[in-house]
């Protein structure tokens, strides 16, 4: 067996992929303050009697050790000043857990702060601590409370000023789940006894939860079972948001859906003021640097989510608050629970109102004869009532400036509310500009149209709109540098590629987008669905081109299609077809289906026609049986004095890939045993078994793994944990 090295903690920056295009003029949207005194990810933020509080988090220096992992600290900044600056960061009282905290949850109550649960080198915990702000900002001693019913980390806590509702996480050893808990405040700031209150439709984890108008409401979230399934960032990432009742004994009713987050989103941070809520960053698939309100309503609902402008960044794991005047974000990583930020930036959303704006057509051929682009604009923290129509322009695209484009005067500027698919409960704007004037402005491609404008009480206010020019070749395409890592495409398709699949020409552009029905001529179109009827297929969505066609790649990627969930019928299995077109036949390929995110999931070694077909489910193909763990262990274990050795059992294979983990889920160690399984004997005769020696110094504590094996297309994975003592 041949050993082949990896650099520790390399695989991170797979994850660190943006999956939403920041343009640099939406940047000024956005200003930097003072930052964190140190780097964090995975912290808590609230606000009291005017100052920001940051507790615990995970971070790339202090710690246990002195060389990061979870902390235990507990800042203040000084003051929030009027202008939105923050002044100096101060020390306050660190909280009683020595290991540290992060991935808990933390509110304000009564000028009480409060810290719940969380996860260190111990994993989750159930602990619940108080502590009161006195009147420098410095914080009491922390005080020990009634814990939570469950050991848990990744959850979320919000409160209705009486109760505190603790929803979903990960719990120890047993990983995510739906429930719901609540405990009463006591007069002297403890907690009363925890309940059980109407669970969540689904497990869920690293959501955001928030109280308004006597409901508690969710945001996104994972359903997966914990962070780092099989080895990778968890998936199963929902846009829902739920909203249940509060009851005037504080159960809770039942859980409803409100309008969803335009994407899902997990690890993202969330903030309110009195009209619209706000979510910031996040990952799905990758990191993001969206920023998205949604208005509050009278009902209790939402109105329709909107995108308003970028953070300068794109950050997961970071915190956010809002006041009546301003938004914060807070830390933050570049990766997937990795690369822990300082940075914090602020938004005017009260003396600078920003816009969100939507042009239609939201793509521009600039070759049509059409007459008009219609822009909608609206105001998250101003009454859009107060729109002078005159001073509306079109000052800038892709923060350039240029000659301002006026609306036409032949159409009246109109408020409309909610009488528009997409804008639900939502006031805006409704100007018209000359096609013309806007297409002779715009490149080819993405591009983004600042528009300007100034409200009757003297205020201005500006947003940008995101939209695409059609070009020679109307297809979404990466330029490939790490050539690694996932890809989404349009229509929601995705390219998962894995270290060393994709290599070749460096100018070589993957594509992937669906088909273009008119680039398939009627003989084409007929043998296809020849094809489909002798096989007893039914198409369950679009077909989708993945190019350059025929491509091979050197190791199987995976390509994720969305599919027609009311194709999706009793005795009928999803499956991706792959269209041989040298053989004039659909070839079905071993799938999985995502119901929570509507995808199905197939590897490949080749581009061409790809779609999600629905059969029989004995037409559909299985994976390899014989590809199946034994035992899985490490050893010694605990490890003191040696390195530990990872030993698994497997029949065949061509390789074993390794991943070690610390307990806050940074890479420790990585590496592949090359080649088919050795014959090891254990102490129980000769087996065919692969192993691996961790090569990196690692630290006292308790450590994760994964390996997968790999054979052919077909990979397993096993997952399992040991002890390191000095």
């Amino acid at each position: 067996m041949k050993l082949e090295p990896a650099r520790a903690g390399k695989g991170a920056a797979l994850y660190a992929a943006a999956l939403l295009l920041c343009v640099g003029s939406l940047n000024a949207q956005f200003l930097p303050t003072t930052p964190l005194p140190q780097a964090l990810l995975s912290h808590t933020v609230v606000t009291m009697a005017g100052r920001i509080y940051v507790a615990g988090g995970i971070s790339n220096s202090g710690g246990i050790y002195g060389r990061g992992g979870y902390l235990n600290n507990v800042y203040y900044s000084a003051q929030m000043n009027p202008d939105g600056t923050l002044g100096a960061w101060q020390v306050a009282s660190p909280m009683p857990e020595m290991l540290g905290l992060g991935l808990h949850a933390s509110l304000a109550h009564n000028g009480k702060l409060y810290v719940l649960g969380g996860t260190n080198l111990f994993g989750p915990r159930d602990v619940a601590y108080y502590s009161t702000a006195n009147g420098d900002g410095s914080l009491s001693p922390w005080i020990p409370t009634t814990p939570m019913p469950a050991k848990l980390m990744g959850h979320s806590a919000a409160s209705d000023g009486k109760r505190i509702y603790v929803t979903g996480g990960i719990v120890r050893n047993i990983g995510s789940h739906a429930a719901v808990y609540s405990a009463p405040f006591n007069a002297d700031g403890t907690l009363g006894a925890w309940r059980a209150e109407t669970s969540l439709p689904a497990r869920l984890f690293s959501h955001r939860s928030m109280v308004r108008n006597g409901r508690l409401m969710i945001f996104g979230g994972s359903a997966d079972h914990t962070l780092y399934p099989s080895g990778q960032p968890a998936g199963a990432i929902s846009a829902k948001v739920l909203s249940a009742a509060i009851n005037p004994d504080g159960a809770l009713g039942a859980w409803q859906e409100l309008a969803p987050l335009p994407v899902p989103m997990m690890l993202h941070a969330a903030a309110a003021t009195s009209n619209s809520v706000y979510v910031f960053g996040g990952f799905n698939g990758g990191v993001s640097n969206a920023v998205y309100f949604a208005p509050f309503l009278a009902d209790g609902t939402l109105g329709a989510w909107q995108a308003l402008h970028a953070l300068p960044r794109n950050l997961l794991s970071l915190a956010a608050l809002a006041t009546e005047d301003y938004v914060y974000t807070l830390g933050g990583g570049l990766a997937y629970i990795d690369q822990p930020q300082a940075d914090i930036f602020y938004a005017k959303i009260k003396a600078e109102p920003k816009a969100f704006v939507k042009l239609d057509p939201q793509t521009i051929n600039k070759s049509a004869r059409g007459k008009w682009v219609t822009a909608y604009f609206g105001l998250p923290e101003a009454d859009i009532n107060l729109l002078r129509p005159g001073t509306v322009r079109i000052t800038a695209v892709n923060g350039e400036a240029i000659t301002p484009i006026e609306p036409d005067p032949k159409f009246t500027t109109k408020i409309h509310t909610g009488d528009m698919e997409g804008m639900e409960g939502v006031t805006y704007a409704m100007v018209k500009f000359d096609r013309q004037a806007v297409a002779a402005v715009i490149p080819e491609g993405e591009f983004s149209a600042r528009i300007e404008g100034r409200l009757s009480d003297g205020r201005e206010f500006s947003g940008e709109s995101m939209n695409r020019a059609l070009t020679s070749k109307d297809r979404f395409a990466y330029e490939l540098q790490e050539r690694e890592g996932e890809r989404v495409g349009p229509g929601g398709v995705k390219v998962r590629l894995p270290k060393g699949s994709f290599k070749g020409n460096p100018d070589l552009l993957l594509t992937a987008a669906p088909e273009e029905e008119a680039a398939v001529t009627k003989t084409e179109k007929e043998k296809r669905g020849d094809a489909m009827k002798a096989r007893g297929l039914a198409a369950a969505g679009r077909a989708f081109e993945f190019g350059p066609r025929g491509m091979k790649f050197n190791v199987p990627v995976t390509i994720s299609l969305p599919y027609d969930k009311a194709a999706a019928v009793p005795g009928r299995a999803l499956a991706v077809g792959y269209w041989n077109a040298g053989k004039g036949e659909w070839e079905l390929l071993s799938s999985v289906v995502d119901e929570e995110n509507g995808l199905v999931s197939a590897e490949t070694s080749h581009f061409s026609v790809y779609q999600v077909m629905a059969a029989e489910p004995a037409a559909v193909p299985v994976p390899d049986s014989a590809l199946a763990f034994g035992e899985v262990y490490a050893f010694p274990n605990p490890a003191a004095g040696r390195k530990p050795v990872i030993h698994a059992k497997v029949p065949s294979g061509d390789g074993m890939t390794v991943r070690v983990y610390t307990a806050s889920g940074r890479i420790a160690d990585t590496g592949r045993v090359s080649g088919a399984p050795g014959q090891v004997d254990d102490g129980a005769g000769p087996e065919s078994a692969y192993e691996y020696e961790v090569r990196e110094k690692l630290q006292a504590g308790v450590y994760y793994f994964t390996v997968e094996v790999s054979k052919g297309s077909q990979k397993i994975t096993k997952t399992g944990k040991f002890a390191v003592l000095r």
